[in-house]
């Protein structure tokens, strides 16, 4: 594992190459007030609005951060014919965004998260969905535009929240476009789709769905976390392993190696979105050239600075640069 002035040098040099994202579209609203007084109706807080914010989530969120980044990114799934779905798209298209990927499908809505938030504490979230799987006629269609632009990517990734885009159909096709043009496939999804995505190049789960993967409920110790590494490659079955543990870094098998990345231990406001951060940043990585612990190090140290934000986060390019000289200077 390289040291951080030596990923800073290669940040420096870093051109990443077009990567598409495939996955689970959505608003991330937040509402922010100031809470000072009990309800006289219910033992609830009264919130006074004072600004509202949306933010693209989910699979967009991973897009925002991939553009901030400095990647070229075209994006893939579905929206509803709706506000939040125009929202979202007006967002990911002022930071250059392509979004020819995306389809709009007047009888589902666009999955939105909101989140009531009063002085930095989260008091309430409320979710609008639809998470039965895309027709079969939507699938193909994604599966046909992402076959205009499969031969110039270098990477696909897939950011799963089981909101009904992944489905055998779609990752199948996918799937099997991918290994037809060699472009490898990072894959961050939920537990329930793992069995769809076996062989994967790269599987992120973090690490309480990594537990969950493999029926463990405790918190394991650092010097379980190999054996844990190891029990999830055999359910899971991808070539590598990147499970993310928050303030306690990530763990990497790779090649039949386990690595620890240690963690930064920063003042956390919010966690949301801070997983998008780092799969966006390891992505990044890796369409720039970078092997897998290096960009790994990279997802690292990115979403260490995305749980320092409130609201869905956004790390740029420069964020990135700043905060390590900060670290290599000894200032972090």
């Amino acid at each position: 594992m390289i040291s951080y002035p030596e990923l800073q040098d290669r940040l420096d040099r870093l051109k990443p190459g077009p990567v598409a994202v495939i996955g689970d579209l959505m608003a991330d609203r937040f509402i922010y007030g100031d809470a000072e007084r009990l309800s006289p109706e219910a033992p609830v807080p009264v919130v006074r609005i004072t600004r509202r914010e949306t933010m693209p989530g989910g699979a967009a969120n991973v897009a925002r951060n991939i553009l901030g980044l400095g990647g070229e990114m075209a994006l893939f799934g579905v929206l509803g014919e709706d506000h939040a779905a125009d929202e979202v798209e007006e967002h990911l298209a002022l930071h250059g965004a392509d979004l020819n990927g995306v389809i709009r499908l007047p009888d589902r809505p666009t999955t939105v998260k909101t989140r009531i938030v009063a002085r930095s504490q989260h008091l309430l979230r409320y979710d609008y969905e639809q998470h039965d799987g895309i027709p079969a006629e939507a699938a193909e269609e994604i599966i046909r535009r992402l076959g205009k632009v499969i031969d110039r990517l270098k990477l696909v990734v897939f950011s799963d929240y089981a909101k009904g885009l992944v489905t055998p159909l779609l990752v199948e096709k996918a799937v099997a476009l991918c290994r037809d043009f060699a472009v490898p496939v990072v894959v961050d999804t939920k537990p329930a789709n793992v069995d769809l995505f076996w062989g994967a190049d790269v599987f992120k789960p973090n690490l309480g769905e990594a537990l969950r993967l493999i029926g463990r409920e405790v918190k394991p110790r650092a010097d379980e976390m190999e054996e844990i590494c190891r029990s999830v490659l055999e359910v899971a079955r991808p070539q590598n392993l990147v499970v993310t543990a928050g303030g306690d870094g990530m763990f990497i098998m790779s090649g039949g190696r386990f690595t620890h990345i240690d963690g930064f231990h920063r003042e956390v406001y919010d966690v949301a979105g801070a997983g998008d951060t780092t799969l966006a940043a390891i992505a990044v990585g890796l369409a720039g050239g970078m092997d897998l612990l290096t960009s790994a190090m990279l997802g690292n140290f990115a979403g260490s600075i995305a749980v320092g934000k409130l609201g869905t986060a956004l790390v740029t390019m420069e964020e990135l640069e700043h905060d390590l000289r900060a670290v290599n200077d000894g200032g972090a």
